[in-house]
């Protein structure tokens, strides 16, 4: 595994959002495999929604190593509504620098959902310190059980 501090960690540029969505879209489609919702999204979906939703209601962050972007968190004040690793970067600590990252913005916490069936994402947040609190169903169109996270100090 990658040392977390070989990432830079920073706020996306505008010019980046089609690289970004590209990365994001690979990521979140081998990831979500079975919501056929998620699958069925266009590029273009993908992207009107990343740019009218993801980026209007909050930061995006980037992990870059070596001059490439490997990973993005978008956050909404203490939620982390999004986190997706490049599938070809995943196991490297990407994912741990950005939540890292969430945590030093939000010392009081840091809340997330995720799905109940991706037993991957939930081990990860997990061996980082997230408890799960809620379990519950995700919004239509999705409609999947889901598993609120939280994360505080101590």
């Amino acid at each position: 595994m990658a040392d977390e501090t070989s990432y830079t960690l920073r706020l996306m540029r505008a010019d980046e959002l089609e690289l970004v969505v590209a990365m994001w879209t690979r990521s979140k489609k081998r990831a979500l495999w079975w919501i056929a919702v998620e699958q069925a999204h266009t590029p273009e979906e993908d992207l009107a929604f990343f740019r009218d939703v993801l980026c209007a209601r909050g930061e995006i962050w980037l992990a870059e190593r070596a001059g490439r972007v490997v990973g993005l968190m978008a956050l909404q004040g203490d939620h982390v509504d999004q986190l997706f690793i490049d599938p070809d970067a995943q196991d490297r600590g990407a994912g741990s620098a950005l939540l890292d990252h969430a945590k030093r913005l939000h010392a009081g916490g840091v809340w997330l959902f995720t799905h109940q069936r991706n037993e991957r994402a939930r081990a990860f947040y997990e061996a980082r310190g997230f408890r799960a609190v809620a379990f519950g169903v995700s919004p239509p169109p999705e409609s999947e059980p889901d598993v609120r996270y939280e994360w505080s100090p101590g």
